[in-house]
């Protein structure tokens, strides 16, 4: 097999790399990073199984809590994001309408905070179609027109 190092260094996106870590062996000796990385390997290896046992838990395999756990966190999180997300749109909004105000109305950036706030606004729904059944209810959703016309009554 043909060395490809020698005949074309800089074809391969690797190759280049590996002719400096061939030139860097050379100069500092070879020995030297086999020790440093058995160091580091070790560590690693003990720093992993230290941690395993000092840190273990149950594998609630059988409790079912964790999945309501991981599905209450996970709505809470994206009714957060959901909020910054909405705020974020919003000053794009107002600067694209500057931007058009002043003449250069970009419409690519336009179309794509329109798209995003209709992914985001529809992702609830989308849940609930997938996995057939109400995983994200109404009541969780605070910031919409479900919640609106609650306020008015």
């Amino acid at each position: 097999m043909e060395n490809l190092t020698r005949h074309a260094p800089y074809t391969l996106p690797f190759a280049y790399l590996l002719a400096k870590l061939r030139n860097y062996l050379r100069e500092k000796g070879e020995k030297m990073l086999c020790v440093k990385l058995k160091k580091f390997l070790v560590f690693s290896v003990m720093v992993f199984a230290v941690s395993s046992i000092l840190f273990a838990t149950n594998s609630f395999a059988e409790d079912k809590a964790l999945f309501s756990d991981l599905t209450n966190h996970g709505a809470k999180i994206f009714g957060g994001m959901r909020e910054i997300i909405y705020a974020v749109s919003g000053f794009g909004i107002v600067a694209i309408a500057i931007g058009g105000f002043f003449g250069t109305l970009n419409w690519k950036w336009l179309v794509a905070i329109i798209i995003g706030l209709v992914v985001i606004a529809l992702t609830a729904g989308i849940i609930n179609y997938m996995v057939d059944s109400d995983v994200i209810t109404d009541e969780m959703i605070t910031d919409s027109l479900i919640s609106a016309n609650d306020n008015q009554k």
